[in-house]
């Protein structure tokens, strides 16, 4: 994959509106692999409690945090509208997005890529840039598709959906609130409540509680390449 355009002058992180569903190993992944490019800014909005675990976490990584706090509940794309409009004012054109912690994530990918008028890729399993004078700044990414393994090579601006799993934990300490995390109001990056209050998810109904079996394949659809033909 290669797209041509303006190269790429920031980077920054998408970590989404809530904490993860799945192990924390997942963010820690995606934010380590944004560590290598040099200087990232991790992106998560929400309630103050995942906002500190977002700031704690990118911290260990060497990456700066800017959060967004509201109470809004929004569907995924008022999400990306949300981190579209960071983006902007961040001066990123590479969007790495955390896609498997929630599965939210993944329309999220495509939604940013449209707002930003970005390439996407998903299912990406390894990232590395190459900053090299001769060949400009390149990223190359590999990705999962079907049973087959693509090796890609992108410039210019990008959403990238990463699947990747930081080394493991047995406990992660209480995140306590951060001092250095860039806080963004919705009015300074252009966005009125009001209008997003539109994407707003409706309120959750009881639903029956979900068989152990089916929780057990959520959790590991990440992990399992889909059969031929589904």
């Amino acid at each position: 994959m290669k797209r041509a355009g303006t190269e790429a002058s920031g980077v920054a992180v998408w970590l989404g509106a809530a904490s993860p569903m799945r192990s924390i190993r997942w963010l820690d992944g995606t934010l380590a692999a944004a560590a290598k490019f040099g200087s990232a800014t991790a992106v998560a909005a929400g309630d103050p409690t995942w906002l500190d675990l977002a700031a704690d976490r990118a911290n260990r990584a060497g990456l700066s945090c800017a959060g967004v706090p509201t109470e809004l509940q929004l569907d995924y794309l008022g999400w990306a509208q949300v981190m579209a409009a960071v983006a902007r004012q961040l001066g990123a054109s590479v969007i790495l997005v955390d896609e498997a912690s929630r599965p939210e994530r993944f329309p999220e990918v495509a939604a940013l890529a449209e707002l930003l008028d970005a390439a996407q890729l998903t299912h990406v399993i390894a990232l590395a840039p190459d900053q090299t004078k001769e060949r400009g700044a390149v990223i190359h990414a590999s990705r999962v598709s079907g049973h087959e393994l693509q090796t890609c090579r992108i410039r210019g601006s990008v959403v990238i959906g990463v699947r990747i799993a930081g080394p493991a934990i047995d406990e992660y300490p209480t995140p306590i609130p951060s001092a250095s995390m860039k806080r963004l109001d919705l009015a300074a990056l252009g966005l009125d409540p009001v209008v997003l209050g539109h994407r707003a998810l409706p309120p959750r109904t009881g639903q029956p509680t979900r068989r152990t079996v089916a929780r057990v394949a959520e959790y590991l659809a990440v992990h399992v390449l889909p059969r031929k033909g589904t």
